[in-house]
């Protein structure tokens, strides 16, 4: 009884923090996420205030698939279909790019070894635009800037996370055959593909059959949760389950009905604020998770990595664009690019990726774990905190935004014809 009321206690006081913070940073003009890392670290020094059990498990399995639901369902989905070329490029090989570079720039000036060097790669790799995203709709972002930094985001944790797996598996296993490693890669990405297409379009089916909107919002929360948890007990992606389920229903719905204009209404409104109440913890999962002692033993090390990761960042998005103009016919403009290598904030996968490994005998566990926490906190609080300034300086703003601003409204219809 009394264990029973404590985890309620705990998580009654999440939700109280949530909302003060949340005011808070709305009167002060700063991202809630910023505002709810600070408020999770500043938690673990009041043994007053219980917080609720925030592990890695917990996390993957309860805050991650509405996260990621929420961004599927409410996603442009036939925007994302035409830009599924230079969103999988980012998400992929722009990855790619970037777990290279971070592995190589650590092993040689870290002194890690490769496999420690590729795993911390793999974990600060995927971006978390979370606090990003609500910037962007606060200021009125260029809605296919979004959706491409937004798609990059939700398509890149599903990729590391499977590489992730598999680096896991061969460090535990001691040696693996390129076999098994094939096989491992195709049961993660296919296995969950097939999955939550297969979930998407049933969970839709239903839709068709009924007009109950209690039944329509209850099957949501079924397959965000149910087609997550079932990818993972037949060892496939979880996280590409539940995005491709997402998108599957939500383009199905919005091209082939099966849902009224009120109960699209409602699952949006309802996601949203699902959404926020996961995010909310997440990164005070993120705050409770940062180990002070260990950003301050390795201070010089992060800011070298930060400041590296982000020309990094920069060079993936020059390399990735110059392809897609060439081989794509697809142009990113020059501003684009600045704002996409500033919106690569980290966040919470990141650090439950890198919880992942403590006790898995890595010899550099410590730096890996201070090089993780020190690059989501500089990304969201340096980057973070001045999204708004880069969004006006480089004209990251669609036009409607700016009807009392001519020369502005001028320089964006331009830009809008660039990239049409």
């Amino acid at each position: 009884m009394d264990g029973g009321l404590g985890q309620f206690d705990s998580i009654y006081n999440i939700l109280l923090m949530v909302v003060v913070i949340t005011l808070i940073a709305r009167q002060i003009n700063i991202p809630s996420t910023i505002a709810f890392i600070f408020a999770g670290l500043l938690a673990t020094s009041v043994p007053r205030i219980p917080l609720p059990d925030l592990s890695p498990e917990v996390f993957l399995s309860i805050l991650l698939p509405p996260i990621l639901f929420t961004e599927t369902l409410t996603m442009d989905v036939d925007g994302l279909i035409d830009d599924s070329d230079t969103i999988l490029a980012f998400a992929v090989a722009g990855t790619a790019l970037m777990i290279t570079a971070i592995g190589l720039y650590t092993h040689f000036i870290f002194n890690l070894t490769w496999m420690e060097a590729f795993i911390l790669g793999v974990i600060i790799a995927p971006t978390d635009p979370v606090s990003i995203i609500t910037t962007f709709k606060r200021l009125g972002v260029i809605k296919r800037f979004q959706l491409i930094v937004a798609g990059e985001s939700l398509f890149n944790d599903g990729f590391a996370i499977v590489l992730y797996s598999i680096l896991l598996i061969v460090v535990e296993a001691g040696t693996i055959t390129a076999g098994e490693v094939l096989t491992l890669s195709l049961i993660k990405i296919i296995g969950g593909a097939i999955l939550g297409y297969v979930a998407g379009y049933i969970v839709h089916l239903i839709f068709c059959w009924t007009e109950d909107l209690y039944v329509e919002t209850l099957l949501t929360f079924i397959v965000a949760f149910g087609v997550f948890r079932l990818a993972e007990a037949i060892h496939s992606s979880g996280v590409i389950a539940v995005v491709i389920a997402g998108i599957i229903l939500n383009y199905r719905c919005r091209n082939h009905g099966g849902i009224s204009e009120k109960g699209e209404e409602t699952l949006d409104i309802m996601w949203e604020f699902v959404g926020f109440i996961a995010s909310s913890f997440a990164f005070i999962f993120i705050g409770v998770s940062l180990e002070t002692e260990l950003l301050a033993k390795y201070t010089l090390p992060i800011i070298a990595l930060s400041i590296v990761s982000l020309i990094f960042r920069f060079l993936m998005t020059e390399i990735v664009s110059r392809f897609l103009e060439k081989y794509r016919d697809k142009r990113i403009p020059w501003n684009w690019k600045v704002g996409m290598t500033w919106s690569g904030l980290r966040g919470a996968v990141s650090v439950v990726l890198v919880l992942g490994i403590t006790g898995v005998n890595f010899a550099n566990e410590q730096l890996l774990l201070a090089l993780t926490y020190g690059i989501v906190l500089s990304t969201n609080v340096i980057q973070g905190l001045t999204m708004p300034w880069i969004i006006n300086r480089f004209k990251l703003y669609s036009s409607s935004r700016a009807p009392r601003q001519s020369e502005e409204e001028q320089d964006n219809d331009a830009l809008q014809t660039l990239v049409d």
